[in-house]
């Protein structure tokens, strides 16, 4: 795991289309794949939307089998969401953003390293959405070893 960079950025809401996921953070990825292949279907790759992890639950504090989170695609091409999706707006405002190099099986330290660093700033935490969005891969992405350029975006109060 890499750190690129730190800072408070204002960002804007992203509208997306979502599928949701209980349970571990770390099975999210076969929920991404369903919504890669969707898209994919539907030739929305050609307009380069973005993806998005959204994390609602504290995993510290909330029992694995009830941590909440959303797998995101950017929602550009205005088309209406598949069998069990949902439109979802990520929301906007001031956050922390940490953007790393990390592979799928360093994710965990990079979430570890990026709130280590937002309290050592003293930042508050504000209930916005805890999200990572996916800026790019190096390499092929169906390999789980290919690194990408990942921000974590904490909200600040």
């Amino acid at each position: 795991m890499k750190i690129l960079s730190i800072e408070i950025k204002n960002l804007e809401p992203i509208n997306t289309i979502a599928i949701s996921h209980t349970g571990d953070y770390s099975g999210i990825g076969g929920v991404f794949e369903k919504l890669a292949a969707w898209a994919g279907a539907n030739n929305l790759w050609t307009a380069t939307p973005r993806m998005a992890g959204v994390y609602h639950d504290d995993p510290m504090h909330t029992p694995v089998e009830k941590l909440r989170s959303e797998a995101c695609l950017e929602n550009i091409s205005g088309i209406e969401p598949g069998e069990g999706m949902q439109r979802y707006t990520i929301t906007g405002g001031k956050y922390f953003v940490m953007q790393v190099e990390v592979t799928m099986s360093e994710y965990s330290k990079a979430w570890k390293n990026a709130y280590v660093a937002f309290n050592e700033k003293r930042h508050e935490y504000d209930l916005r959405d805890h999200y990572e969005l996916y800026v790019s891969c190096a390499g092929d992405t169906q390999n789980p070893d290919a690194p990408w350029i990942v921000e974590l975006c904490i909200p600040v109060k």
